[in-house]
């Protein structure tokens, strides 16, 4: 498990060194996840440490979204402004989401199953 981890880690620094050697606006932890799902695709699975980490922290996968939520507060002058604004983009987002990510997952499955249409 350990080992997963420092890949998970390792990762998560090249993120944040590419991130502040590039000026992107995309945060390193983005990043990092991009790319250790670039070497994941290419590699063509998943190696048995980082399945086994993963595993091990997908139970507590719900306590990362509370930072994020309390953050909030730190905005609500933001969120009273453009409140409407920034429900309208979410609903929006979701509306167009949720059907793209379905054809994409039916193609997919297409995909893998021989059919490719």
């Amino acid at each position: 498990m350990l080992y997963g981890l420092i890949i998970f880690i390792a990762f998560l620094l090249l993120g944040d060194f590419l991130s502040a050697l590039l000026a992107w606006p995309v945060p390193g932890s983005v990043m990092g996840m991009l790319m250790l799902f670039a070497v994941l695709v290419i590699r063509g699975g998943i190696s048995s440490p980082l399945k086994q980490s993963s595993q091990g922290l997908l139970p507590y996968l719900p306590l990362f979204i509370v930072p994020a939520s309390v953050g909030i507060v730190n905005y609500m002058d933001v969120v009273r402004e453009e409140g409407v604004l920034i429900l309208t983009a979410m609903v929006v987002s979701l509306a167009i989401g949720i059907p793209v990510c379905g054809w994409l997952a039916q193609k997919a499955m297409s995909f893998k199953a021989g059919g490719r249409s």
